[in-house]
């Protein structure tokens, strides 16, 4: 009676599947087709609404970096240079090797002389990588380093292949978490959306200006606290920035 019931639900069990496969296949229809749409109207030179269409996109969820790209590509048409500069950054968090992004995000800055930190050697070299190729080359240099171990421990006349395997599994596995925590200062990024900024060295618009930063500008570490930010400037001071003026990277 038992392998009579089960034999049963496996119709109904086939059916579910079905169904959910059909309707995620029909919600992906459906994104790519606003997206077209989207693109659409860039080309037809409506980009206020293009950039409507591109952040519905984002609200849903659809998030890449083509999608990032389109939407700086509208927010520079219609002459924001800080948002676009913003969004060619989020196209380049989620995928680091994007050219068209870096290109236009350098041609933005250069139009809007944006300021921006040196970073340092160690910074470009643990900023090759983004957050998600980190965490696949940490989990895979980690179990290498297991295994290895494993195999050292109990081969013990025939280890020192294992043990130089392990080592550069360990040296792997230490620029993996180093990147992720390079990744993780990036996602502290915002940029300047004002046509330019103010900086402040206290919280009020009488306070004497430590610096003037233009659209597109990067702050590091905003902290923020009602109508001004606290933050990290190009030159590594910290001021005030009014709120309003920046706009994180890493959206939430």
């Amino acid at each position: 009676m038992r392998s009579a019931r089960n034999s049963s639900l496996v119709p109904l069990v086939l059916f579910v599947l079905l169904v959910v496969s059909v309707l995620a296949s029909s919600a992906r229809a459906a994104d790519i087709t606003q997206f077209d749409v989207a693109n659409q109207l860039y080309e037809a030179g409506k980009f206020d609404e293009a950039k409507a269409a591109y952040n519905q996109l984002a609200k849903n969820g659809q998030l890449s970096a083509n999608l990032y790209y389109d939407l700086g590509n509208a927010e520079w048409k219609l002459g924001n240079g800080g948002e676009a500069t913003a969004d060619y950054e989020r196209a380049l968090m989620l995928e680091r090797g994007h050219p068209q992004a870096r290109a236009n995000l350098e041609f933005v800055r250069d139009q809007t002389g944006a300021r921006l930190a040196t970073p340092q050697w160690w910074e470009r070299a643990l900023g090759a990588l983004d957050a998600n190729a980190a965490a696949v080359l940490l989990s895979v240099c980690g179990w290498g380093a297991l295994f290895c171990l494993a195999v050292a421990l109990l081969r013990p006349a025939g280890r020192a292949g294992p043990v130089a395997t392990l080592a550069l599994c360990l040296l792997g596995a230490g620029y993996a978490a180093g990147c992720l925590w390079e990744a993780n200062g990036q996602a502290t990024k915002a940029i300047v959306i004002a046509k330019s900024a103010e900086a402040r060295v206290a919280p009020a618009d009488v306070a004497p200006v430590a610096d003037v930063l233009p659209a597109g500008s990067e702050v590091l570490a905003p902290e923020v606290r009602g109508p001004w930010t606290y933050c990290t400037l190009p030159d590594g001071d910290r001021a005030w920035v009014p709120t309003e003026a920046i706009e994180r990277v890493k959206q939430t």
